[in-house]
């Protein structure tokens, strides 16, 4: 009876793995695009623990990228490469937001490894908190400065726009959509000495208005939140992304890169 016993235990550990892991999805072609908003082992009272991946399992992921032939690269340089039919391993990590903890965690790791990585600023909160997430309950923190920002492009850190003031593009009239992109736009030449290339909407929401808005401040490419990868033709301003999560362990790493998802 011994053997059955182990035949049903095996069957039940891969039926739950069955249910935990989208194995069964097939593998998409493409650009996997990573997206981040924190690295950190803080959580500071959040109620979105899940977008905040502690630095461990980060320089894990990294790790894991280097052990199997992934080169990252700028996310408009990744895009670019994708455009004209490079079929390379290329993988684009982002960040959204713009956190202190870039700076002070995800930086110092990819910097080890020799790798970068594309950081979308909230432009009006330079050197100063987050607070658009206040009213939602979140717990201040520190957005980097200009000085970082300057320092960072110097040592290859691309940066792009995520609006003036992390509004939601969606809801926006014409006079709000210029304020939020083309001033953003504007605030990051001031900075660096030359316009962004590349965006993301806030919340990941966009209609038809707030894209050609994107499109006439100078930005090439505009990310999404919505799970995919990206490939020659897909719209360069609707760029889908692969949010990685706080729970997620190295299989849902892997299942990600390939699939998009890892889970149901």
């Amino acid at each position: 009876m011994e053997w059955l016993a182990a035949g049903l235990g095996t069957g039940l550990v891969a039926a739950g793995l069955s249910a935990r892991y989208n194995w069964w999805r097939r593998s998409l072609p493409g650009l996997p695009v990573l997206m981040y908003h924190h690295i950190t082992d803080q959580l500071n009272g959040t109620n979105l623990a899940k977008l905040r991946v502690s630095p461990r399992r980060f320089a894990r992921q990294l790790d894991f990228l280097l052990d199997h032939g992934y080169v990252a690269l700028p996310l408009s340089r990744a895009l670019a490469q994708m455009q004209a039919g490079n079929r390379t391993r290329t993988v684009a990590i982002t960040f959204d937001d713009g956190y202190q903890d870039f700076y002070q965690e995800a930086w110092p790791l990819l910097q080890e490894r020799g790798m970068t990585a594309t950081v979308f600023l909230v432009t009006g909160a330079l050197d100063d908190l987050n607070r658009w997430d206040w009213d939602k309950g979140e717990p201040p923190e520190g957005i980097l400065s200009r000085e970082q920002v300057r320092e960072l492009d110097l040592l290859g850190v691309e940066f792009g726009g995520h609006t003036h003031r992390h509004k939601n593009l969606s809801q926006l009239d014409e006079r709000g959509l210029l304020l939020e992109v083309t001033g953003c736009q504007k605030a990051i030449s001031d900075i660096l000495g030359r316009p962004a290339r590349v965006f993301s909407y806030p919340y990941g929401l966009v209609n038809q208005k707030a894209l050609e808005a994107v499109h006439r401040a100078g930005f090439s490419y505009a990310c999404t939140t919505w799970p995919g990868k990206f490939q020659a033709e897909t719209n360069p301003l609707m760029v889908p992304r692969i949010i990685v999560k706080r729970s997620d362990d190295l299989l849902d790493f892997r299942l990600k890169l390939g699939r998009a998802r890892s889970r149901f």
